[in-house]
C-alpha cells in the first residue's frame, strides 16, 4: 500500500524539455556573408540603393505608382541592413527565434514585393510614347528620352 498523500502516477513532464528553443544554423559576425543568406542580403541591400536612385532621379509622371515602388526601395533597403546587423554583430544568438524560419520569410516577402515594385515601374516606363498635355496647346511625352532609359534600368 502507498504511504498516505502519495500517488502512483509520476509527475507530469516539464514541457520545456519537449521544445528546445532553436538553433540559429546561421553564423554570426563576418561569416554570415559566406553563406548565400548574406549574399542575397548584401545583393538587395546594394540593388535596392540603385533602384531608389534611379527612381529618385527621374520625373514621377505617375506619383501613386512610383511612390510604391520607392516604398518598396526604401523599406527594403532599410529592412536588409537591420535583418543584416542582427547577425553581423551576434543578436541572432541572443533572440529566441526561429532565424532559418524568418530568414526564409523574410527572403520571401522581400522577393514578392520587389517584384510587384518591378511590374508596377515596368508598368510606368512602358508609357514612354504616350502623349501628355501639359496644357491645350503644349504637348509632350510622359518621359523623356533620358528619364525613359533611367526608368528602364530601375525597371531592371
Amino acid at each position: 500500500m502507498l504511504p498516505r498523500g502519495s500517488s502512483s502516477m509520476p509527475p507530469p513532464p516539464n514541457p520545456a524539455a519537449y521544445f528546445p528553443p532553436p538553433q540559429v544554423t546561421l553564423p554570426s559576425g563576418l561569416e554570415i556573408l559566406r553563406t548565400y543568406s548574406g549574399a542575397v542580403i548584401f545583393l538587395e541591400i546594394l540593388f535596392g540603393t540603385i533602384v531608389w536612385i534611379l527612381v529618385a532621379s527621374t520625373r514621377v509622371p505617375l506619383p501613386l505608382l512610383q511612390g510604391w515602388v520607392m516604398f518598396v526601395a526604401v523599406t527594403a533597403w532599410f529592412l536588409s541592413i537591420v535583418f543584416l546587423c542582427v547577425f553581423l554583430f551576434g543578436y541572432a544568438n541572443r533572440i529566441a527565434v526561429n532565424w532559418n524560419q524568418t530568414d526564409f520569410l523574410f527572403h520571401g516577402a522581400t522577393f514578392v514585393f520587389y517584384f510587384g515594385a518591378f511590374l508596377l515601374q515596368a508598368g510606368t516606363t512602358s508609357l514612354h510614347h504616350f502623349p501628355r498635355k501639359f496644357n491645350s496647346t503644349t504637348q509632350g511625352k510622359i518621359l523623356a528620352d533620358h528619364e525613359y532609359n533611367i526608368s528602364i534600368a530601375a525597371s531592371v
